[in-house]
């Protein structure tokens, strides 16, 4: 196994890729008293269409979460296993990806063998599908209660042209309906191969025996790589406005602007920290201790908010949205002061630090080193160990840059409002 130094900390990574693909990262933590494991599949919401040699094929949205929920299902179902070792386990689908884990502070080998064997195979039958399709309506029907939901789903379709991010994850009610057996186990023989899937394990755990279970327990080879299609995603908003009236008492609104990756090919500076240089800018802009967020509060143009950054292969999309009595006039002032936007060497220094010492706080919490090394993986295709010398190393005229080449012109805006009363 290849030792994988974190940071100049004492505690090591130690990474191996199988015959068969499967990456595995063991960071062994002996002052713990629990482990966390993961086991994910580069397979979300987003793949439906993809091609395996010279075939094309289209799928309806929904399958991964699908696939997921099927997972559960089984003679000795997972959650009856993990019960008698007082393990937690669960799962969750994103756009991207599709992750089962568990948690727990005994019978690491054991538990571990389950995960590991649970994912190797799925038995499926027609009538079992038209049951879950049942299942997952009804959890659909849930969302379309929940404000925060509506608004996320809105604000993606309403970006995104091609590219199925606009899609929901759980999939639209009528392609739940569509969703066949055959095309459930098309791709689950597609992505849940080794090649196309990781292993991470943190915490208390001996890492000889943790390999050695993973080896013995990992026999399945991997079948013909799958070339995910995402469509030609042009720069224009899908859709500039919509108004949704929705049961609640106080406005919400989201605001979105959309960049092409392809502005900043010539900064000389890697993924890694091209993300870092973004995420830096908007925090200190618009995050909780930013000075317009406190000038907005004493102006009542909102009661709370956040942002987010969302990136797909091609694009970024900056997000702001708030709960807001005057949601029109804060989506004025926003654009406003994004245009004009002016962020001191002090302000990207003090960030700086801060972003250090989250760093230095994760290695204490098994389930945030975890979580850092499933995003690496996912978003750089490996774990990146220097982050603390990589944002030491950010420099204040590369940021002004970045902020130079981002013109908040074009934006995507929905709003919920209150039903009319009749």
């Amino acid at each position: 196994m290849k030792k994988i130094q974190i940071n100049n900390f004492i505690e090591k990574i130690f990474y191996e890729k199988l015959d068969n693909g499967l990456e595995v990262y063991l960071l062994p933590l002996k002052n713990k008293k629990n482990y966390a494991a993961t086991y994910g599949i580069k397979y979300g919401g987003r793949n439906v269409d993809f091609k395996i040699g010279d075939k094309v094929y289209k799928t309806p949205s929904g399958i991964a979460h699908f696939l997921e929920h099927k997972m559960f299902e089984r003679d000795n179902d997972p959650f009856s296993f993990y019960e008698k070792f007082g393990t937690e386990v669960n799962a969750s689908t994103s756009h991207d990806y599709t992750q089962y884990y568990i948690f727990g502070t005994s019978d690491f080998e054991n538990n571990l063998e389950y995960l590991i064997n649970w994912l190797k195979e799925i038995d499926i039958t027609d009538e079992l599908v038209e049951k879950e399709k049942g299942i997952i309506l009804e959890e659909a029907s849930m969302y379309k209660d929940s404000p925060v939901r509506i608004l996320n789903e809105k604000i993606k379709e309403n970006v995104f042209v091609n590219d199925p991010y606009r899609k929901k994850v759980i999939g639209s009610d009528s392609d739940i309906k569509k969703i066949t057996r055959e095309e459930i186990e098309l791709c689950f023989n597609s992505f849940y191969v080794p090649n196309n899937m990781f292993l991470i394990c943190v915490g208390n755990f001996d890492k000889d025996r943790a390999i050695e279970i993973i080896k013995k327990n990992n026999t399945k080879i991997s079948s013909e790589k799958v070339e995910k299609i995402y469509g030609n995603e042009p720069d224009n908003i899908n859709k500039t406005y919509e108004e949704v009236e929705f049961n609640l008492d106080i406005p919400r609104i989201s605001v979105a602007y959309k960049f092409n990756k392809n502005l900043f090919n010539n900064l000389n500076i890697s993924e890694f920290e091209l993300d870092l240089y973004l995420h830096i800018l908007i925090s200190i802009s618009l995050g909780p201790t930013s000075e317009i967020r406190e000038k907005w509060i004493k102006q009542n143009l909102f009661l709370s908010s956040m942002y987010k950054i969302t990136e797909t292969n091609t694009h970024f999309v900056i997000e702001f949205s708030a709960i807001s009595n005057k949601p029109d006039k804060l989506s004025e002032e926003l654009t406003k002061y994004l245009i004009d936007l002016n962020i001191d060497e002090d302000s990207f220094e003090r960030e700086k630090k801060l972003w250090i010492s989250g760093e230095v706080e994760a290695i204490s919490n098994i389930q945030s080193i975890k979580y850092s090394i499933m995003d690496d993986i996912l978003d750089y295709g490996a774990y990146i160990p220097n982050k603390i010398e990589i944002i030491k190393n950010l420099n204040y005229k590369n940021l002004v840059k970045i902020k130079n080449l981002l013109v908040f012109k074009d934006k995507a805006t929905v709003k919920l409002v209150p039903k009319t009363k009749k």
